[in-house]
């Protein structure tokens, strides 16, 4: 076995196929590693970075993929070269390729990185899940070879696990948020017929893409510039990624009606009998109805008939989401400095220094002259 490096992006588009079967025998469940999501990500995000794609080679083969990209950064106000997960807020969930032994490669590319050190200062994973295999062969390796690592506990993300009957997990749920559900389902039945509109790729699709768009776009995401229409960028990723997974049989894009009107939205991904669910919104003029509940027990109801294995609500624990999930699943970001004075200095600000400060008196004081100089106070 052998390292080969992917720096060029023609290469890394080249391995369509190659990469979606490793995925397949790494064991990976989610579609933010499939060639489709990482390849249109890279054109709508990846701005200055440089690919830096480990492949694990047996003869002619690639047995594991590293996707792993190169940029500069600053960290706490330090110029830095990161080497980091090709992923950003909008990719839920990443991990390593590890293939079908993923010790083995783990210390093929865990030696390859160190022997190339120089090249970069900080080693990021963001996302990995809590059974990452990623997780269980890497970090061990790196601390044999007296390399600071640091781990820290990111989201956890509810999701309902589908294993049981309906109507056991149904009256599993809380008495008075079923109740709320279906008054507001009443309520809203007397504006007319309460209906799911499932979309796929048709005649229509700009307009019913225009659509979900109106909806997600409610007015706090806004203020919080965290709807997808706040930045080009990430309309154009949604635009193309959810046109490509309706041509792949991926998309799952549910509006709720009321007669004829859709007044909230669902934007999912079906993955390997899995839903996955990417944004939502709804017509604000519907508050007080709850429309995003009302939609939520309705997709339940169907993934049910459908036998789907899970739904997967990814983001934070939010109260509306525990208020249906079976189960949550957490994530960590993995983070490895070399023997360098420099990542030294690095590794004790983001693992000690600041959370001590975190725990004190002064971090608001503190917070805020970082603030004021332009040094986040997470080192993003």
């Amino acid at each position: 076995m052998h390292i080969e490096v992917i720096t060029d992006h023609s290469r890394f588009l080249a391995l369509g196929s190659v990469w979606n079967k490793l995925l397949e025998r790494s064991g990976i469940d989610h579609p933010f590693l499939t060639h489709e999501w990482i390849s249109i990500w890279w054109d709508c995000f990846a701005e200055s970075a440089t690919p830096y794609i480990l492949t694990v080679m047996s003869g002619a083969d690639i047995i594991a993929i590293a996707p792993l990209m190169i940029n500069r950064a600053r960290l706490y106000g330090c110029p830095i070269r990161r080497l980091q997960a090709i992923v950003n807020v909008y990719t839920e969930r990443f991990d390593l390729l590890l293939g079908d032994r993923p010790q083995e490669v783990c210390e093929l590319m865990w030696a390859y990185l160190k022997d190339h050190a120089d090249q970069w200062d900080v080693l990021e994973l963001r996302q990995l899940p809590g059974n990452s295999q990623t997780l269980t062969h890497l970090p061990g390796l790196i601390e044999r070879d007296g390399y600071r690592v640091g781990r820290w506990s990111a989201n956890e993300a509810p999701y309902v696990a589908i294993r049981q009957p309906w109507e056991t997990y149904y009256q599993s749920l809380k008495k008075a948020h079923r109740s709320n559900v279906r008054n507001h389902t009443r309520q809203l039945e007397r504006h007319g017929p309460v209906t799911l509109d499932i979309v796929a790729i048709d005649d229509r699709w700009e307009a019913d893409m225009e659509d979900a768009l109106k909806l997600e776009a409610v007015s706090w995401k806004v203020d919080e510039g965290t709807s997808l229409r706040s930045r080009q960028e990430s309309a154009l990723f949604y635009r193309r990624m959810l046109q490509r997974a309706a041509q792949l049989g991926w998309l799952h894009m549910c509006f709720l009606k009321v007669g004829p009107v859709r007044i909230a939205v669902r934007i999912s991904l079906l993955y390997r009998n899995k839903l996955f669910m990417l944004k939502s919104g709804y017509n604000e003029t519907y508050h007080r109805y709850s429309p995003g509940q009302v939609l939520t027990e309705c997709l339940l109801r169907e993934a049910w008939v459908k036998k789907w294995d899970e739904v997967d609500f990814l983001g934070e624990d939010e109260r509306w989401k525990l208020s249906w999930a079976t189960d949550r699943r957490p994530h960590s970001w993995l983070f490895v400095f070399p023997n360098r004075v420099k990542s030294r200095l690095l590794h004790g600000m983001k693992f000690r220094v600041i959370p001590s400060i975190r725990q004190s008196n002064l971090f608001p004081t503190v917070r805020r002259t970082m603030l004021k100089f332009g040094v986040p106070i997470h080192g993003d």
